[in-house]
């Protein structure tokens, strides 16, 4: 290495001046500002839809494995009712002399078929309910993948300062946002 090395400074700081000074008049198109926003709206539609989506689709779970319990207790209520008919034919068909126990048979036959008509409604409404939740996650998941398509679009729009992209990008989040309020409304 040479002991007195020079570096032209002068010269690096004017070349540095001249960058500095093209890129402080080189324009940035306007509407790349609000780029940025829309993918940030976008971003903020897209965790609440997909929050709600997680919740819905629990829940929807929940009501089904309810319904599943509430079905089997109707058809514990139904064997039971067969096992006390068969009991009490049996009582009749023997001639038994007994009517105590002929009508206790009679009185769990009509406490068993009671239970069935309540119990096969409520079944039948948790189902309708788990349906309605997974129609709702469904819009809410639709919500969230077209939302990151229009923040993808987005990305696309400002690194290649296409406008036709962030046009699109807006139309996909317009779209996410659709899904996103229906999801409320179903």
């Amino acid at each position: 290495m040479p002991k007195n090395m020079e570096v032209d400074t002068d010269r690096l700081q004017e070349q540095i001046a001249e960058v500095h000074e093209e890129l402080r008049h080189e324009r940035t198109p306007s509407w790349l500002r609000f780029v940025g926003l829309s993918a940030a709206i976008f971003a903020v539609i897209a965790a609440v839809a997909a929050l709600r989506s997680g919740d819905l689709i629990n829940e929807a779970t929940i009501d089904q494995i309810k319904a599943s319990d509430t079905w089997s207790e109707y058809q514990a209520a139904r064997s039971k009712e067969h096992l006390y008919t068969v009991a009490a034919d049996g009582l009749v068909d023997s001639g038994s002399k007994n009517p105590s126990r002929l009508r206790a048979y009679q009185g769990e036959i009509a406490r068993e078929t009671a239970k069935e008509q309540p119990l096969q409604t409520t079944a039948r409404k948790l189902e309708e309910e788990s349906a309605a939740e997974v129609r709702r996650h469904h819009a809410f998941e639709y919500a969230v993948a077209l939302l990151q398509v229009g923040i993808a679009l987005g990305a696309v729009a400002a690194l290649a300062r296409s406008k036709l992209a962030w046009y699109v990008s807006l139309a996909a989040g317009a779209l996410g946002a659709f899904f996103f309020l229906r999801g409320f409304s179903l």
